[in-house]
């Protein structure tokens, strides 16, 4: 029988906006947390809209928003007027995380920094993520993921075969992953704190991630290695890590690191067994030489079978490969499927969303509830903070809080 979601009681406060610190907060969500998601009162946060930016795919679901608000409150609240950051300081005193994005200067104007909320609760776990860090010049320098963790830690330029325009970020590619390495410092300053009875700050910044994922070509340059330009496709030289194309104009990525092991198989495979012998194949290094010959070889036999007939041939012969996906067929990949990746948001009429990527054995997940509408919660929170109807209505009245029209 599964236990209850594992941070069931957590209470988070979330002053942040766009992905990377929002993303954390949406897992701990699905574990439990109860995440309750601050926004200003004119236009709540502008992630809402992302959707509606030019090139991402046009809907009329506000999917970037469904996605990462899933399973929160919102509370529309004016942090400029002195009221309303009484309210946030208010729901810090009972919150176990506080998690931000906001720039220094900002949380200093709000009275938000971690050293004024860890006054008011000694027990707060203080979560900041930044696009740059929070020492140098650029503290205060908009940090995106396509800029901070794409552009600046050299991926970008690391993927981009010589010769080839530099290819552009995909949405959310460096903030997802970086709001695993936030998660990540929120539970263990939790456990710290079960540990010490004490609270902390914890930091994570885009371009501290961006150098984390491209480390071992950034760890290859400060051994001393020679720069490194990637090759393009057809003259790589190794031909079997290598992505080839079928028939059907359908893909898939060969990436065989054993290949002592499945070169043979492969020459089995692909009907040319002969190529074992060939004075050009015979082992690693005539590969290495001849690796163009090779790929030539190569793409001229995976052109003649569409891609169910290589995917089965070369799963019989154990030859390391991989699907190169559609984005628009990946949710409907058995293998994603079958593993519960994606989860039916509740009273979405079917509406599915990506789970975050952690599972714990015999520990439930919260299902996905909708995304909320800008300050949908607002009444709510502040009665559970004591406030009278009248206090309420006041405040909605100054415009320090707001709630669906």
């Amino acid at each position: 029988m599964s236990q209850p979601p594992i941070l069931q009681g957590i209470k988070v406060v979330e002053l942040a906006t766009f992905v990377l610190a929002p993303a954390a907060g949406t897992v701990l969500a699905d574990f439990g947390a109860e995440v309750l998601h601050v926004e200003n009162p004119q236009m709540g946060d502008p992630y809402r809209y992302l959707h509606l930016m030019k090139p991402l795919p046009e809907c009329d679901d506000a999917y970037c928003w469904t996605l990462t608000g899933r399973s929160k409150r919102s509370l529309a609240l004016d942090l400029k007027q002195e009221a309303g950051r009484k309210i946030l300081h208010q729901l810090v005193e009972e919150a176990d995380v506080f998690i931000t994005n906001f720039h220094p200067s900002v949380l200093a104007a709000l009275g938000a920094r971690y050293e004024d909320l860890a006054a008011l609760n000694s027990r707060l776990v203080y979560a900041h993520a930044t696009g740059y860090g929070d020492c140098g010049d650029e503290v205060e320098k908009p940090g995106y993921d396509a800029t901070a963790w794409w552009a600046r830690s050299g991926l970008m330029d690391a993927v981009r075969a010589q010769g080839s325009d530099h290819g552009l970020a995909t949405a959310g590619m460096g903030d997802n992953p970086s709001a695993m390495s936030l998660f990540a410092a929120i539970m263990l300053a939790l456990y710290r704190r079960e540990q010490t009875g004490e609270g902390s700050q914890v930091k994570t910044s885009l371009i501290a991630n961006g150098a984390w994922s491209n480390s071992i070509m950034l760890q290859a340059v400060m051994s001393g290695a020679e720069p490194f330009e990637p090759p393009k496709r057809t003259d790589t030289p190794n031909a079997l890590v290598n992505p080839y194309t079928c028939s059907d104009c359908e893909s898939f990525y060969l990436a065989m690191i054993g290949e002592a092991i499945e070169w043979g198989p492969l020459t089995e495979a692909i009907g040319r067994p002969e190529l074992c012998s060939d004075p050009r194949f015979v082992d690693v290094d005539a590969r290495r030489a001849h690796s163009v010959e090779l790929i030539r070889i190569l793409d001229e036999v995976f052109s003649r079978q569409p891609l169910e007939h290589w995917r089965r041939v070369l799963d019989e012969h154990k030859v390391t490969f991989g699907i190169i996906s559609r984005t628009e067929d990946v949710p409907q990949d058995q293998q994603l499927i079958d593993n519960g990746i994606f989860r039916e948001i509740e009273g979405r009429g079917g509406l599915h969303t990506v789970d975050s990527p952690i599972a714990i054995d015999g520990v439930a997940k919260r299902p996905p509830s909708p995304a909320p509408a800008l300050g949908e919660h607002s009444v709510e929170v502040l009665a559970e903070l004591g406030l009278s109807q009248e206090a309420i209505d006041d405040l909605r009245t100054a415009g320090v809080i707001r709630t669906p029209e």
